[in-house]
């Protein structure tokens, strides 16, 4: 053969193997999206949910419509929460007024969520004058400027500066950095409505640069040859913020680590789901501002179950797992031995050794990840004290699942132990 017919030909095979890697991916990320709508008939309603499915390229209508009235009025339930300590905080609001914008809601509609997350931020900014980190945590925070910055809503300097005040705000773990990357992207993209002119001064927009060239670097730094970015579930917001700053190339060694791991089954929790499919589809939070909702496609279908193994599940405990508890002086305070049936996650376990020994006890709050760990043994994590339960591996490894997520293996040694943050 002719060394040009040679170099056609491997050239013709690479393209043909190419398409065909895209199409088994497009397949996956297409049941991805199915499994998520699947969701929202399932489980309590969750705005990140709503937000991913309409970044998505293939909808479901009428389910997305049916799911933003039940959005609606949960927010406006929470809104109305007049009892200290029961109101929404900055992140949740923030996600609402994200899936609201999504939906391409008038502003009207967002008006008492948008002031009282206005308020929210004033008493970040208020508490990190003063204590040197926000009321809530720096994620919150950038989630809230976000959605106050993707409703074109111009915000005070000095809650821009809470943001980025100080350089030990740059120790942030890789979710935090990825979302105020992208607060401050939209920061610094932002025009006037309806104008050519920029929405916030030349100085402001430069430190908001600077501080994005800062949070990049570190994020750059933590990918790993796989594509890996911190972990597994840090991964996908850690690609939108490559995405907003135009790195490409490691976008797509991300996405490959993650359609992989996605074809692995490592995605079922819903809130973890609806942060993987937007970089899928090489979107960002920051697409939701140019979102106008006309011509969209239908055709996206419900997954009515999940695949089967077919192997049924014994009623009789197969192996056990062995559960420590430690308060926060590192002293031993409760020790067993826990019937671990096939499949059991870890808040099953709880469940059970709870049935099974007076002496244990547990509490857990909702959360849009699933059930949170808050007291063990009537001992409480405690924000003001900046302490809470964390969740640890037999090799010490500290957990990434929740409670709900997490599968122990016959066997392995799970320990509870009160920490600080």
């Amino acid at each position: 053969m002719k060394p040009k017919m040679l170099l056609l030909t491997s050239c013709m095979g690479i393209l043909f193997l190419t398409v065909e890697l895209e199409a088994n991916h497009e397949k996956t990320i297409m049941s991805l999206n199915s499994r998520l709508l699947r969701s929202t008939g399932t489980l309590p309603v969750n705005p990140s949910v709503h937000v991913a499915l309409r970044l998505s390229e293939r909808h479901s209508l009428h389910n997305e419509r049916s799911y933003l009235r039940r959005l609606k009025t949960d927010l406006q339930r929470k809104l109305s929460r007049s009892q200290p300590g029961s109101e929404p905080s900055t992140g949740l609001v923030a996600l609402y007024l994200l899936a609201l914008r999504a939906s391409c809601q008038d502003l009207h509609e967002q008006r008492s969520a948008l002031l009282y997350l206005k308020n929210k931020l004033g008493a970040e900014r208020n508490h990190t004058m003063h204590h040197h980190v926000p009321l809530t945590n720096h994620y919150q925070y950038g989630l809230g400027v976000l959605a106050v910055c993707l409703s074109n809503i111009r915000m005070d300097h000095s809650v821009l500066s809470g943001l980025v005040s100080h350089d030990h705000h740059f120790h942030h773990s890789i979710d935090t950095s990825a979302m105020v990357v992208l607060a401050l992207k939209c920061v610094q993209d932002s025009k006037v409505p309806s104008s050519n002119k920029w929405m916030y001064s030349h100085d402001r927009r430069l430190k908001a640069q600077n501080a994005v060239n800062k949070l990049m670097e570190k994020i750059r730094k933590q990918q790993k040859s796989s594509g890996e970015i911190r972990n597994i579930y840090s991964t996908p917001l850690a690609l939108q913020a490559l995405l907003a700053t135009g790195d490409k190339e490691r976008w797509l060694k991300g996405r490959s680590y993650l359609l992989n791991e996605a074809k692995r089954k490592a995605f079922q929790n819903p809130m973890a789901l609806s942060q993987l499919l937007p970089v899928l589809y090489q979107k960002t939070y920051l697409g939701i501002g140019q979102m106008d909702c006309h011509n969209e496609t239908g055709g996206l279908r419900w997954m009515d179950s999940e695949p089967s193994n077919g192997e049924p599940e014994p009623n009789s405990p197969s192996e056990f797992v062995y559960l420590r508890v430690m308060d926060e002086n590192l002293a031993t305070i409760y020790e067993a031995s826990v019937p671990l049936h096939n499949g059991m996650s870890l808040l099953e376990v709880l469940h059970e050794a709870k049935r099974n020994d007076t002496n244990f006890d547990f509490e857990t709050v909702p959360t849009l990840w699933g059930p949170f760990l808050t007291s063990v043994n009537h001992i409480m994590g405690q924000d003001n004290m900046r302490t809470y339960w964390r969740l640890i591996s037999e090799t010490r490894t500290p957990l990434i699942e929740g409670v709900q997520d997490y599968h122990p293996q016959p066997g392995e040694h799970i320990l509870l132990q009160l920490s600080n943050f």
